[in-house]
C-alpha cells in the first residue's frame, strides 16, 4: 500500500493527537487545504473546456440564422 495524500479527516486526527499548535498538525492542515485546492482545480479545467464548447456552438447558431 503507497502513501496517501493528505485529507481532512487525517489533519483533524492529527490535531486532535498532538494539539492544534503542534508544527506536524499545521503541516497536515496546509497539506490537506493544499491537496482539496488541486482536486477542485482539475475539475473546474474540465467544466472550462465545456463551456468554451458552448461559445462555439452559440457561433454556429448565429451563424445559421443569417
Amino acid at each position: 500500500m503507497g502513501p496517501r495524500k493528505m485529507d481532512d479527516q487525517s489533519a483533524a486526527r492529527i490535531a486532535k493527537a498532538r494539539g492544534k499548535n503542534d508544527p506536524f498538525a499545521k503541516r497536515a492542515d496546509m497539506a490537506a487545504r493544499n491537496n482539496k485546492e488541486q482536486k477542485g482545480e482539475g475539475s473546474e479545467g474540465s467544466e472550462g473546456s465545456g463551456q468554451k464548447g458552448d461559445s462555439s456552438q452559440k457561433k454556429d447558431d448565429g451563424q445559421q440564422e443569417k
